[in-house]
């Protein structure tokens, strides 16, 4: 899983059958300190997540995995699955 913070939305007039009805929003990756990480990714929410929030995602494999009930075979590189309310560091 990835920490990441939501930094808008992705609209798409034509796309794949599996992704139908599904929001797509863009995430920024964040270090542990909260500094940007990379490049933006696009990714489904499961969640209702919206632009600002701080969430956590899964890419890969295990992206299409909350999908599995409904639709196997869901084409997905990342996949939000938490909204984050809080981050304690230790520090």
């Amino acid at each position: 899983m990835t920490i990441g913070h939501v930094i808008g939305s992705i609209w798409a007039t034509r796309k794949d059958a599996s992704v139908e009805g599904k929001r797509m929003l863009l995430v920024q990756p964040l270090r542990a300190d909260g500094s940007p990480k990379g490049r933006p990714t696009a990714a489904l929410d499961t969640c209702d997540a919206g632009p600002g929030d701080r969430v956590l995602f899964v890419t890969s494999a295990e992206a299409s995995l909350p999908f599995v009930a409904t639709q196997p075979l869901t084409a997905a590189d990342a996949t939000i699955v938490a909204v984050v309310d809080r981050v304690d560091t230790g520090e």
